[in-house]
C-alpha cells in the first residue's frame, strides 16, 4: 500500500469510508482530543483537526497508515 494513500488533505470521513479499520485510531485520540473526533470533527481534514485538538499530525498519520497496512499484512497471511 502506498504509504501517501492517507494525506493530511483529506477529511475524516473521507478517511474512514475508505479505510473502516482506522475507526480505532480515532477512537484512541479521544482522550488526548478531549472528545470523540468522528463526533466533532467528521468533515475537517486531518491537518484541521490535528490543529484544533493539538494533536501530532506525523504520529496521527503514522497511526492511520500503520492501521491500514496492517489489515493488508494480515488478509496476505489469511
Amino acid at each position: 500500500m502506498d504509504e501517501a494513500a492517507i494525506t493530511p488533505e483529506m477529511t475524516l470521513i473521507e478517511v474512514l469510508y475508505q479505510y473502516r479499520q482506522t475507526e480505532e485510531v480515532f477512537r484512541r485520540y479521544e482522550g488526548e482530543a478531549q472528545g470523540c473526533l468522528l463526533c466533532h470533527a467528521l468533515f475537517d481534514t486531518l491537518a484541521e483537526a490535528a490543529a484544533k485538538y493539538k494533536l501530532d499530525m506525523d504520529r496521527l498519520l503514522k497511526d492511520l497508515r500503520e492501521s491500514i497496512s496492517g489489515d493488508l499484512e494480515k488478509s496476505r497471511i489469511q
